[in-house]
């Protein structure tokens, strides 16, 4: 009896075990579909996303940007443009269209267009984009100008923000406990010390909360660094065929031609007040000399008749 029971209590334990791996791998066969099942719609969400804001930018779908990640992106331009005005106009009206701001702008130099010495006019501008609309201003600044050189990088400050954001929390915990102990504080020292530790925390959490507030800014609103050049004749930056090398050979000649008749009228114009009085005062001069000529001209001798004549009339 006691081996009966002996068999029948380890074919019980056999049993349970067998039942307790089978739950296990039906339990992790269920889950692993189910988390395959999420990721699989998670990716097809993503990529609705990136298709939708490739066509509403008109641009090419890019990788997507992981959430919860804070990135910082910085973009660097070097530019050339032969219609600077209207450039720099039409980079302000865009920027605020956007909904960004310029951060500082800076310009100089002589317009080559204009009778003073030549310049080139430069201008430098750092405006800040936001995030999402950061692509299309690219684009469109490309596309209205020459571009001699291109930089980009990207800062990612996840783990600084999130170590800030932890210590934050954890001074705001001890600012609570903080004040129920002043509450409770019998002694005027107590009543001090608790107040210096106080103001520390405050002066600590001011500061943090300015450096969430900068880097929020700096993710939101990417940094892009314009310097624009004015040129007349763009720098090649590639290789162009014979037939392209000609057709700007015959515009930029044409462009040469055209600047230099109209720098001879306007410096012929603003002479004016030089040149005319000279001229009417040397106009004058000549014609004071033939006359002065024609009078002075001797008159022609009398003809003096000969004997022969002088007889006959006799």
């Amino acid at each position: 009896m006691k081996k009966r029971s002996l068999k029948a209590i380890s074919l019980l334990l056999a049993a349970l075990l067998l039942g307790g791996c089978a739950g296990k791998s039906s339990s992790s066969s269920q889950a692993a579909p189910a988390e395959y099942a999420r990721e699989e719609n998670s990716v097809s969400v993503d990529a609705e996303a990136v298709s939708a804001d490739s066509q509403a930018m008109g641009a090419e779908s890019k990788p997507v940007v992981p959430a919860g990640r804070k990135l910082i992106r910085t973009v660097s331009l070097n530019l050339e443009t032969d219609k600077f005005d209207s450039l720099i106009s039409g980079l302000e009206t865009r920027i605020q269209e956007l909904g960004g701001y310029i951060e500082q702008s800076d310009m100089g130099g002589n317009s080559l267009y204009s009778s003073s010495s030549p310049g080139p006019r430069y201008a430098s501008i750092t405006a800040r984009i936001p995030v999402n609309q950061i692509d299309g201003f690219l684009t469109t600044v490309e596309s209205d100008t020459n571009v001699t050189n291109r930089s980009e990088s990207t800062q990612d400050v996840t783990l600084q923000y999130s170590d800030l954001e932890s210590k934050k929390k954890s001074l705001e915990i001890e600012q609570e406990k903080m004040w129920e102990f002043l509450e409770k504080a019998e002694s005027v020292d107590t009543v001090i010390t608790i107040q210096q530790r106080l103001s520390e925390i405050r002066y600590q959490l001011e500061s943090m909360e300015s450096q969430l507030r900068l880097f929020d800014n700096q993710v939101d609103y990417s940094t892009v660094s314009l310097y624009i050049r004015e040129v007349t004749i763009f720098s090649p930056t590639s290789q162009d065929s014979a037939g392209t090398r000609i057709k700007k050979g015959l515009e930029d000649n044409l462009r040469t031609f055209k600047n230099g008749v109209v720098s001879f009228v306007v410096i012929l114009i603003t002479t004016i007040p030089f040149w005319l009085p000279v001229l009417v005062i040397a106009g004058v001069i000549i014609s004071l000399r033939r006359k002065h000529r024609k009078n002075r001209k001797p008159s022609p001798a009398p003809i003096e008749e000969d004997e022969t004549s002088k007889s006959q009339k006799s």
